[in-house]
């Protein structure tokens, strides 16, 4: 009997995994991508050891200042290294969009340290800050998931953040290993300055269960879809969250707007009544990152009033699903409409807490009958301004 020979699409489902999308394929390899750069980065004792990381200790300790330049979702990942550097290192940090690096003309400090991320290495905004910050004399450090790319062979350092081939436009697995190359970054810089990391006494126990508790997180996929069915009429949404937990919301509205195309902002959740909240009513849903580190004090007080703002939602009958602890009581008292994530420190809530929001939109994109791997007008690099 002859063999049968496969069909385009039985080779398309097989490259995918059984996943009816490369999109949510990626979703769910994050925990063994995390794990892959965990052992490569911690040693048994729990000290970062980034071997690749070409700086020397001296150079480390000179430097006086960092910057990022990153555009899309990986701006947004650097946003959140900045809460991790400056917390941790005690050096200051500054994000910019890399589109507007080059042009305001940057003031450069002496030693400092300019950050680029991108997924590719090919974005065309990203190079060009690369060379402007090269030519101001900045120490350059690229963060990609290529290694043979234009960033990282221009760039002084490399840190790869080793995702594996991401098919999907949207950014998902190579978004949370730049949050996982960002934190190893700020503790390595902090260890070698001899900085004491009073932010995270305790985070040091739980970097090496991040893929534990990323699957913790995928296990709310069944209520993401539940949600999404009871979401997906909606046409505009916003996102919100405080301290560390803004970008995050910032993230989750770019991936509702990429792949669905339904308009959402992201807002610090402090600045809603700055304006926005003119904006809100019962036919704009808010999604409301509203998770805390219950050993951190200033953490436990934003948290008060991100739930005294949920009860003024509701009582107000604004449609609200929260992100939460899976100790949370408080949030869920106030709204059945609730994700859990596992309980982490502080610097470590966004790698999980972005994942319900990336499915979230994947099956709000899927229900709309959008075709969440390859969106319209979007490319995996930006290559022309």
């Amino acid at each position: 009997m002859p063999l049968r020979r496969r069909t385009s699409s039985e080779n398309e489902s097989r490259t995918k995994d059984g996943y009816p999308h490369y999109m949510l394929k990626e979703i769910h390899e994050q925990p063994q991508v995390v794990r892959r750069l965990i052992a490569e980065g911690i040693d048994r004792s729990g000290r970062i050891f980034l071997p690749n990381l070409s700086f020397t200790a001296q150079e480390i300790r000179a430097f006086s200042r960092i910057t990022i330049a990153a555009s899309g979702s990986s701006r947004h990942a650097g946003m959140v290294g900045e809460f991790m550097l400056e917390r941790l290192t005690g050096l200051p940090a500054h994000v910019d969009f890399a589109s507007q690096y080059c042009y305001r003309d940057p003031v450069v400090a002496p030693q400092e340290l300019t950050i680029f991320l991108s997924q590719s290495g090919t974005t065309i905004d990203t190079l060009a800050a690369l060379q402007v910050a090269r030519r101001k004399g900045a120490k350059s450090l690229a963060i990609c998931n290529v290694a043979d790319a234009p960033l990282t062979q221009n760039a002084d350092a490399v840190l790869l953040t080793r995702a594996g081939e991401e098919i999907a436009i949207a950014a998902t697995k190579s978004f949370t290993t730049q949050l996982t190359v960002l934190y190893l970054l700020a503790r390595f810089i902090a260890q070698t300055r001899g900085e004491a990391t009073q932010a995270e006494p305790t985070a040091e126990a739980f970097v090496s269960r991040l893929p534990e508790f990323l699957e913790g997180a995928l296990a709310c996929d069944a209520e993401c879809l539940n949600f999404a069915r009871q979401l997906q009429k909606y046409k505009d949404f916003i996102y919100v969250g405080r301290d560390i937990d803004y970008p995050i919301a910032l993230e989750g509205a770019l991936k509702l707007k990429e792949i669905s195309y339904i308009h959402a902002e992201g807002y610090p959740t402090g600045e809603l009544k700055h304006g926005p909240t003119a904006l809100v009513h019962e036919e704009l849903p808010l999604v409301v990152l509203a998770t805390h580190d219950p050993s951190d004090q200033d953490s436990l007080l934003r948290y008060g009033k991100t739930v005294s703002n949920i009860r003024e939602f509701v009582e107000r009958e604004i449609p609200v699903l929260a992100i939460v602890n899976e100790s949370d009581r408080e949030v869920a008292a106030l709204t059945s409409c609730v994700l859990r994530v596992p309980d982490v420190p502080l610097l470590l809530q966004p790698i999980v807490e972005v994942v319900p929001l990336q499915l979230l939109a994947y099956h709000i994109a899927v229900l709309c009958g959008r075709n969440v791997d390859q969106p319209r007008y979007l490319s995996k690099s930006v290559v022309l301004e």
